[in-house]
């Protein structure tokens, strides 16, 4: 597992949106709950747990850009692939709209690929999914919850 950014997130209450999960295609309204889903969470104080990897899971992770509050994301390659080379790019086209670059000390990627490995490039991606949600259960191993 690799990580770069603000790992104290690890010990912040986490969530996910699960309707994101699984949705390569959503209507308006499906992205409408989605959203509303992320902004209740981030407003509750709560840190998201979120990927880029569909439209779907990109329109939860806006949010907390909206914001200014912190995310942790789950990409499906390494992050030179997801943030430049210069590992400060925000790592789709709508978020760069609310954040100009990449903020390691607000933010934390998470990866299962090395750094300069490439994504799997598929826009359904049921292992990130479930790394989503096992990162915002705190039930990954090796990985460090503090309460």
């Amino acid at each position: 597992m690799w990580l770069y950014g603000n790992v104290r997130l690890l010990s912040a209450t986490l969530a996910h949106v699960p309707s994101a999960f699984g949705r390569v295609h959503s209507t308006s309204q499906e992205f409408s709950k989605i959203e509303a889903e992320a902004e209740r969470l981030v407003l509750d104080g709560v840190t998201l747990v979120c990927g880029i990897h569909s439209s779907a899971h990109q329109r939860a992770a806006v949010v907390p850009l909206r914001w200014g509050a912190p995310r942790i994301v789950v990409f499906s390659g390494g992050f030179r692939y997801h943030l430049g080379q210069e590992l400060d790019q925000e790592p789709f086209q709508v978020a760069r709209l609310w954040r100009y670059q990449w903020d390691p000390k607000t933010d934390l990627a998470v990866s299962r690929r090395a750094p300069d490995k490439l994504p799997t490039f598929a826009c359904h991606n049921p292992t990130v999914d479930r790394l989503i949600a096992r990162i915002a259960r705190k039930q990954v191993d090796g990985l460090l919850f503090q309460a």
